[in-house]
């Protein structure tokens, strides 16, 4: 066969019904210029253009068994260049609203991760103002029992006060802390419903 002067359908049959990878290069060699041009226009991105044409062409050899040849084999090859710019272009939307979509919600995760930072500044100065209104000695057993984790029995040794004395200073203390704070632990709660 002379692959020069054949017709595309003879080359096409000669690849699909032959393997014959001489057909197949000439098929490749005619059409890879007008599949290139058909997604160049659509595209408007030569390198993108290029690859999807040769996917195209490598789609025709990999498929070329179940293939069904068609009569005007031109015809069949610009119309799968142009699905499958269609399917790139569909894949590339798709990308594009995950991507949007992703950092949409980083956004949301972001401005809850301020507005927690927020709250916990908040709290903080909130619990300091808090410590301050108690009173000197039950401000000093307070901080010794849940700052400085020391037991009932050692704040009474250090403080020279009753281990009744410790439990009701530090009961009174979370008490006036329940009050003052509450609604900063509500304002936190409301952050992540």
């Amino acid at each position: 066969m002379n692959y020069h002067s054949a017709s595309d359908r003879e080359l096409l049959e000669s690849c699909c019904l032959y393997e014959d990878l001489k057909a197949y290069n000439e098929l490749v060699a005619r059409y890879s210029p007008k599949l290139y041009a058909v997604c160049k226009y659509y595209l408007n991105d030569t390198f993108l253009a290029e690859e999807i044409a040769l996917d195209v062409l490598f789609w025709l050899w990999k498929k070329r068994q179940q293939l069904e040849i068609p009569v005007n084999v031109s015809a069949y090859l610009h119309r799968a260049a142009r699905n499958a710019v269609i399917s790139h272009l569909r894949k590339q939307s798709q990308n594009i609203v995950s991507t949007i979509e992703k950092y949409a919600e980083d956004d949301v995760i972001e401005q809850q991760m301020a507005d927690y930072a927020i709250i916990c500044r908040e709290g903080e100065d909130q619990y300091k103002q808090l410590l301050a209104e108690l009173s000197p000695q039950r401000k000093e057993v307070f901080v010794l029992s849940r700052e400085g984790g020391f037991s009932y029995k050692e704040i009474a040794q250090k403080t020279n006060l009753s281990i009744n004395t410790i439990e009701n200073y530090i009961s009174s203390a979370l008490k006036h802390f329940r009050k003052g704070i509450l609604p900063i632990i509500i304002l936190l709660l409301s952050l992540f419903a």
